[in-house]
């Protein structure tokens, strides 16, 4: 099992990260690109998507949601729902195409464990960037992050469905994961990937909880 990033330059520099179940199954997380780079990408490399897993609705994250075909599942944590079509709520009012997901989406909840294939993805509810904002724990070896937690820092919380308030205790989460599985390979919602270990040890937000 691998994971392979592929980082979107246009605009926010979003990444979408494609765990590998087999050489030819993936399974996607996030998908920020709105051209069809992510399609061409699948069919140059004769891969099959399984489902998708979006770790909060702001647009950098959602815009290509539409394009996958309905029979592919798209998972979001429930609170983050009302983002998918609401251009304010997903930061993309000011856009010139302002961001409205038509396509039928599939309710998590914190501490769910959703099996697709031989990956075990488990979701961790941090929620300050975005009420649902999640973090994907899988196999207990790989964690992809979102914009909960980068490589030095972490997400804004200055945004029309962020609390700030809810911060600590989601930060807190981070610790208690390297407390109990160890060091864990980072893959973010933007910029480049790192570990648990790193960031525990070098992360100011994580050594500066309130």
């Amino acid at each position: 099992m691998k994971i392979t990033t592929l980082v979107y330059k246009q605009g926010f520099s979003a990444n979408t990260h494609l765990l590998y179940l087999t050489n030819s199954e993936i399974v996607a997380f996030d998908l920020g690109q709105s051209t069809d780079s992510f399609a061409r990408y699948l069919k140059n490399h004769e891969l099959s998507l399984r489902a998708v897993f979006l770790t909060h609705g702001h647009f950098d994250h959602i815009a290509f949601v539409d394009n996958i075909p309905e029979n592919i599942p798209v998972y979001i944590h429930y609170a983050d729902r009302e983002l998918l079509t609401n251009p304010y709520k997903n930061c993309s009012n000011n856009m010139w195409n302002p961001i409205k997901c038509k396509r039928k989406i599939i309710d998590l909840q914190d501490s769910d464990i959703i099996k697709i294939g031989s990956a075990e993805i488990k979701v961790i509810n941090t929620p300050f960037h975005t009420m649902g904002s999640s973090m994907f724990l899988i196999n207990e070896s790989y964690l992809i992050s979102g914009d909960t937690l980068f490589k030095g820092s972490i997400g804004r919380s200055d945004l029309p469905t962020s609390s700030p308030r809810l911060m600590p205790n989601s930060l807190k989460k981070i610790i208690s994961l390297y407390k109990e599985y160890g060091d864990l390979k980072v893959y973010p919602g933007h910029g480049e990937n790192t570990t648990l270990r790193h960031e525990i040890g070098n992360n100011y937000y994580l050594k500066n909880i309130n």
